[in-house]
């Protein structure tokens, strides 16, 4: 008999160590705290007013599973707008853009390394600083998606993601000033969407 509960007892006890290795080597469950950045810019329409620009951000998240996050952010950018001169885009004359989001990661394995895909709801608002025809302050709606790569090693957790951002509207450019030889024409901007690029990195409890 007591040869049988010692050997359940060392049965549990290399079960209970062999999870922890697996935990260890895998997606870590927890609070997280991140700041990064990277670029953004805009598609259709939007692409040949809005140059590329720098975007920043910081991110609270929580992940309940080792796969399963969730994502409360803020995000901001700022992009310098053509002003239709020879020259392109005017220093000072820029669309800056403030907003925050809620998502949802899921992960794709449970290793440290870990690929994943995410969505949510989010809204920003745009300052047109400079003045310029055709672009004007509001607040969007959007559905961020993309996809990313997070590693973590310890206490430190690192993240590069690629992310598109469907936005409700663009009344911030609902029309804009096109000039062409000798007159100028009025255009409504098509539905466009928001692309960034970003690199993360903070900490995990």
């Amino acid at each position: 008999m007591r040869g049988a509960l010692m050997g359940l007892a060392g049965l549990v006890l290399c079960a209970g160590s062999a999870q922890a290795q697996q935990e260890a080597g895998g997606g870590k469950r927890g609070l997280s705290v991140t700041v990064g950045g990277g670029v953004e810019g805009y598609t259709f329409a939007l692409a040949p007013a809005i140059d590329l620009g720098a975007t920043y951000g910081v991110t609270v998240g929580l992940m309940p599973t080792q796969r399963l996050g969730l994502e409360f952010g803020y995000s901001g950018a700022v992009n310098e707008l053509d002003t239709g001169s020879p020259s392109g885009a005017s220093p000072g004359v820029d669309l800056v853009r403030n907003g925050a989001y809620a998502a949802t990661t899921v992960g794709l394995t449970a290793s440290a390394v870990q690929p994943y895909v995410m969505g949510g709801v989010g809204f920003s608002h745009y300052n047109v600083r400079g003045g310029v025809p055709g672009f004007n302050d509001d607040l969007v709606g959007n559905i961020p998606l993309g996809a990313g790569m997070r590693a973590t090693f310890g206490s430190i957790t690192a993240d590069a993601r690629l992310q598109y951002n469907i936005m409700f509207n663009q009344q911030f450019a609902s029309s804009l000033r096109v000039p062409t030889p000798g007159e100028s024409m009025n255009f409504t901007i098509s539905p466009g969407g928001r692309y960034s690029g970003t690199l993360n990195l903070g900490v995990l409890w």
